[in-house]
């Protein structure tokens, strides 16, 4: 018999989604950088942010929202003061809507 654990009986780690104001590609790239380093591939970030941060879209000095989800609620305290971004839970940012 098979020692490995059966997939479907495992559940998957929770994530927790929080958004973080970004004002170019540089400050995605960093933070989705941190991901990787802290998480390698277990957190996900919302899809097609590099064609909302693109000059032409964005003007200079507006922020765009960008969600990342990852399992660690700590990880977006130490990416708000590594890199001096504002950040918002999912139930704070939803109750600001």
């Amino acid at each position: 018999m098979s020692t490995q654990s059966d997939p479907l009986k495992t559940t998957a780690q929770e994530l927790h989604r929080f958004w973080f104001a970004i004002s170019s590609e540089q400050q995605w790239y960093t933070v989705m950088r941190e991901c990787r380093s802290w998480f390698r591939a277990n957190w996900r970030t919302m899809p097609k942010v590099r064609r909302k941060l693109n000059a032409r879209h964005v003007p200079r000095g507006h922020t765009v929202m960008v969600w990342f989800e990852v399992p660690d609620p700590r990880f977006a305290t130490w990416v708000s003061v590594k890199l001096s971004l504002q950040v918002y839970s999912d139930a704070k940012y939803q109750a600001t809507k």
